[in-house]
């Protein structure tokens, strides 16, 4: 149960029986009894902007390439969930189910290792890669208007797909899996990874503007270089967590 408030009891600034909020510090203009469902929903609010910004923010992330990125650079932001908002949640979530997934009853050295490095590792990774694809971008398009930001909002929304579809990819293949449907799982593996590839290209189109071809030059040089950084980023970091295992 929740009753009406005569004043905030964040800032006691006076309140109006219409207020939903205070208008002076913008918490909820009502005393909760601070059950379980408020908890939660408080939680999810503060933190991820659980409202009707979901939809139209998750909705593009997976079917229309670069379009969050340039809303956000048409200066419609308050519509979406913020870049960096999201990509941690989509990553918090991804890490989390991989983690899950990859646990198993029977531990081994081999699985604790995996688990350390999936858990532990590979999410700090990313955050190192997150700058680095955002500076090969950057030196691409030396020529191009946009400042370095531009290229770290288009690696945060990339990612964030990258990682929400490796995550529906994981589940499906769970499932296929559980049926002994090896086939179906190296099809759809195939499939997603030509999505990926795809969807990179139409993004870079969209948000950079530039003639097929440039677009194409650049996006196989950022595969390439990219590519490239995260085998070394990933190597150094099995070959230190390795190091520590011994």
């Amino acid at each position: 149960m929740a009753t009406e408030l005569e004043t905030c009891l964040n800032c006691e600034h006076p309140l109006e029986d219409h207020y939903q909020f205070c208008p002076e510090c913008g918490q909820e203009a009502r005393a909760s009894a601070g059950s379980l469902k408020d908890f939660f929903r408080n939680f999810l609010s503060d933190y991820f902007t659980f409202d009707s910004k979901f939809m139209r923010s998750f909705a593009p992330l997976l079917v229309k390439p670069g379009f969050l990125t340039n809303e956000f650079f048409a200066g419609r932001r308050v519509r979406y969930i913020p870049p960096l908002r999201l990509y941690i949640f989509v990553s918090i979530v991804f890490f989390l189910v991989l983690s899950v997934l990859g646990n198993n009853d029977t531990t081994t050295t081999e699985s604790a290792f995996w688990d350390a490095f999936f858990g532990s590792y590979l999410p700090k990774v990313f955050f190192v890669l997150l700058p680095l694809f955002a500076l090969i971008l950057h030196l691409l398009y030396l020529r191009r208007p946009p400042t370095y930001i531009h290229h770290f909002v288009f690696a945060l929304h990339y990612h964030a797909n990258l990682f929400l579809l490796t995550l529906a990819y994981l589940l499906i293949s769970e499932i296929f899996a559980s049926f002994d449907q090896i086939i179906v799982n190296q099809i759809l593996s195939s499939a997603f990874a030509l999505w990926f590839l795809g969807y990179l290209f139409i993004a870079i189109k969209q948000v950079y503007h530039q003639s097929f071809g440039r677009t194409f030059l650049k996006w196989l040089l950022l595969l390439i270089v990219y590519g490239g950084v995260l085998f070394v980023v990933v190597s150094a970091s099995l070959l230190v967590l390795t190091s520590q295992s011994v």
